[in-house]
């Protein structure tokens, strides 16, 4: 066997390391099953929360969660459940799921997989506004007025440093009934002209924009909020803590499935920054 690890270093070393002593497991016991009954995965997920998870399964991270219950041969069921802080603590914690799909790599009160995907925050604005902004230190950005998904992320923070707190019109407003979504409101506020730039995450202003009536500008903020601050989410699937062995298999799976997983997210318009593809070898299987 042999693992090639990227950029990560030794986090991903010691990961892939992780893999590939799940695989010969998980190879072996699939061979010696046959045609044994498949195993329920429960997912749990927000059923009105796209692009990422709605209850007919059309969200991105739905696609994703059944590319890999095909992979492990699982039957896929969900337990509906508002996105919020207790989901974990009151299903994933209390065994009612076994995964929640879309986790940002920091969260506490999980155990992670490998990363799957990265997306930065976005700017987004009209096409046929003449702005070409791609940093929160564009001059213009002093006369513009702004959306965000919440007061206190990241891109408010990059905004509030440089005195445009009170430029910031519009932030995401959880259940606010709108049909194509939650967040949907940020981006059609833009292409109505009332509001002249929203700056949301990379897979909501990525999949919104190509929905408008007029053409979006959808640009990456810069990488990093100097000094330290990233401008971007990691993302993981997020399992039981103390359930290492869905953990491995998971791991596994997004590694033998990374090329389908990326096409979904292309697909949906994700804007996604560079991770390494886990390669996997595993000799005589």
């Amino acid at each position: 066997m042999n693992c090639l690890a990227g950029w990560l270093g030794e986090r991903w070393r010691r990961t892939c390391l992780r893999i590939l002593s799940t695989a010969v497991s998980f190879v072996t016991l699939a061979s010696l099953s046959g045609q044994a009954h498949a195993w329920e995965m429960k997912v749990c997920a927000d059923p009105n929360y796209l692009p990422f998870s709605r209850e007919d399964q059309t969200g991105y991270e739905n696609r994703i969660a059944a590319i890999l219950a095909d992979e492990l041969k699982a039957n896929l069921t969900y337990v509906w459940w508002p996105q919020a802080t207790t989901m974990v603590s009151e299903q994933l914690r209390e065994g009612e799921c076994d995964i929640i799909m879309g986790v940002p790599e920091s969260r506490e009160g999980i155990l992670p997989t490998i990363a799957y995907y990265r997306s930065p925050f976005t700017f987004v604005y009209r096409a046929d506004s003449g702005y070409d902004i791609s940093s929160f230190d564009d001059p213009v950005l002093k006369d513009l007025s702004f959306g965000v998904q919440a007061r206190g992320d990241t891109p408010h923070g990059a905004l509030a440093k440089r005195g445009l707190a009170n430029n910031v019109l519009l932030q995401y407003v959880a259940r606010d009934n709108n049909p194509h979504g939650p967040f949907a409101s940020l981006v059609e506020a833009v292409a109505k002209g009332e509001i002249d730039v929203a700056i949301p995450w990379g897979p909501v202003g990525g999949y919104y924009a190509p929905l408008q009536s007029v053409p979006l500008k959808v640009v990456p903020t810069p990488e990093f909020e100097l000094p330290f601050t990233p401008m971007y989410l990691t993302i993981v699937i997020g399992v039981r803590k103390g359930d290492e062995a869905l953990r491995d298999r998971l791991d596994l799976a997004i590694a033998n499935r990374w090329d389908e997983i990326n096409a979904v997210l292309q697909e949906y318009h994700i804007p996604t920054m560079a991770l390494e593809k886990p390669m996997l070898t595993i000799k005589g299987h």
